[in-house]
């Protein structure tokens, strides 16, 4: 019991914090389409892609400017590496035997034949060359050795495949833009769609109340007649406009749900929370005006459409494709430089003073003179698919042309229906008001002023109708053609 008593205090709780946290908006038009620009996730994800776009564009800008990369490591061998030096080598003995014989002379010149005899034989045992063996091992260098370098490159030409590359980044970053165009413009839809259902409920809403008010006022009306004795009124009479009550209550049911629907959407669209309860400040929609024709409709259309944009920015991309695909013929030619410095624990060896430090500098060329067809097949590719992409315009042209024509032809629809209901409603009107006068006087049937009602709320509803479907095919143009207008509320 206790465990039942808490959940139900729990969900109490969060019911009457969820009602607090709720709030009430009455909004006009161009404030609900300001709030939804301003919360609806879908325009911060396309925001997100223009920022992706615009670092792609960045990376392929970076391949004008030179690179510049410092590499710097550190090793240690398991032991010192050595040079093994095994083998020999031929000296040459012939100044060698002319020292010794200037000796012998000199000796016997001071009368000293002995140490002359000496110097002299040792000059005729001695050969003429000799083999002098060379075997040795030497250190190379030390364990530890840390090198750093410092490279850099420059291309200096590259058949335009650097240009093309970026062009293509600048069109992605253009079809971003144009994607957020075209988001921006579904929203604005969104929010004039469900706002003008909202107004049309309420008009409905409002008018289904004043006609249940009057047929109430005629339900009383004929009871007093049938009660009074009136020969024109029965009890079938007094039961029918019972009856037509009781349909119309059922009807002004089913348009408050539907009014609560169309205000929930408008709560969705403009990215506010479920629980919050809005209201729009328009009572009614503008008049209906044909406004531009629809050779100008169309041809904006071909002008500012997003869809149509992007596509004619997908036939550039692919221009570019194609000039990147062509530099495959054309050589590349590039400026590197690099410098060296060597750090070892030896001080002599490989890695001496002279030897530690080093640079380069120089130009190399690639040209590739024969693969395959590739690059030839390649250019055929891109081609090709401009051309496709350029018969996809044409038929995207003639599909763009279809759906403004038919919004067009609904705006002149709706526009006719607004001039023919807007006199028959002031006829209704008078109608009414006719046969409720002349039945308060006995002088018209139970069925003729309850028709005169009915037909006054029908001519209305279409009336309302048709402002609606005017206003909401405007819409449809606006955002066919690419420039959503918020001023479409009187």
């Amino acid at each position: 019991m206790r465990k039942n008593k808490f959940v139900g205090f729990l969900i109490l709780s969060i019911i009457a914090k969820l009602s607090l946290n709720a709030q009430e908006h009455i909004v006009s038009l161009d404030e609900a389409i300001a709030v939804a620009l301003e919360n609806n996730k879908k325009l911060k994800v396309s925001q997100t892609s223009i920022e992706i776009a615009d670092t792609m564009y960045n990376q392929a800008m970076s391949a004008h400017y030179p690179t510049l990369d410092v590499e710097v490591s550190a090793m240690r061998m398991d032991q010192a590496p050595t040079f093994t030096m095994v083998g020999s080598t031929t000296v040459d003995n012939s100044q060698t035997i002319a020292l010794y014989n200037g000796l012998s002379g000199a000796a016997a010149a001071d009368g000293n034949a002995f140490t002359s005899g000496v110097y002299a034989q040792t000059a005729a045992n001695t050969p003429a060359t000799s083999s002098l063996p060379i075997n040795m091992e030497v250190q190379m260098a030390g364990r530890d050795t840390v090198v750093s370098n410092i490279n850099t490159k420059l291309p200096l030409y590259t058949g335009g495949k650097i240009s093309a590359i970026v062009e293509q980044a600048n069109g992605g970053r253009k079809i971003a833009q144009v994607m957020r165009e075209r988001t921006k413009n579904e929203i604005i839809f969104d929010v004039k769609r469900y706002y003008y259902g909202v107004v049309l409920t309420k008009q409905l809403k409002q008018l289904s109340e004043d006609t249940i008010e009057r047929m109430g006022f005629i339900s009383d009306l004929t009871s007093e007649l049938y009660q009074g004795g009136s020969m024109n009124v029965k009890k079938t009479d007094y039961l029918r406009t019972k009856l037509s009550v009781s349909l119309l209550e059922s009807l002004n049911q089913n348009i408050s749900e539907k009014e609560t629907m169309a205000k929930a959407a408008l709560l969705f669209a403009m990215g506010l929370p479920y629980n919050d309860t809005i209201d729009v400040q328009d009572t009614k929609l503008m008049d209906p005006n044909m406004g531009a024709s629809l050779t100008t409709l169309v041809e904006d259309a071909y002008h500012f459409n997003p869809q149509y944009k992007t596509l004619k920015l997908a036939v550039d991309i692919q221009e570019a494709k194609i000039d990147e695909a062509q530099s495959g013929y054309l050589p590349m030619v590039g400026l590197s430089a690099s410098a060296q410095h060597i750090h070892n624990d030896y001080e002599y060896g490989v890695f001496n003073e002279t030897n530690d430090r080093s640079w380069t500098i120089g130009v190399g060329v690639q040209w590739s003179l024969f693969d395959g067809m590739r690059t030839t097949n390649q250019v055929e590719q891109s081609r090709l698919e401009k051309i496709k992409l350029k018969q996809q315009e044409i038929l995207l042209q003639e599909g763009l042309a279809l759906q403004v024509k038919q919004a067009f032809m609904k705006m002149q629809s709706s526009h006719k229906q607004f001039v023919i209901l807007s006199e028959a409603v002031e006829v209704a009107q008078e109608n009414r008001e006719l046969n409720t006068r002349a039945y308060q006087e006995d002088m018209v049937e139970t069925k003729d002023v309850i028709e005169s009602q009915l037909f006054e709320a029908y001519s209305s509803a279409d009336y309302y109708r048709s402002i609606h479907d005017h206003a909401l095919a405007k819409a449809n143009a606006d955002f066919l053609v690419g420039r959503a207008l918020e001023d479409s509320v009187k």
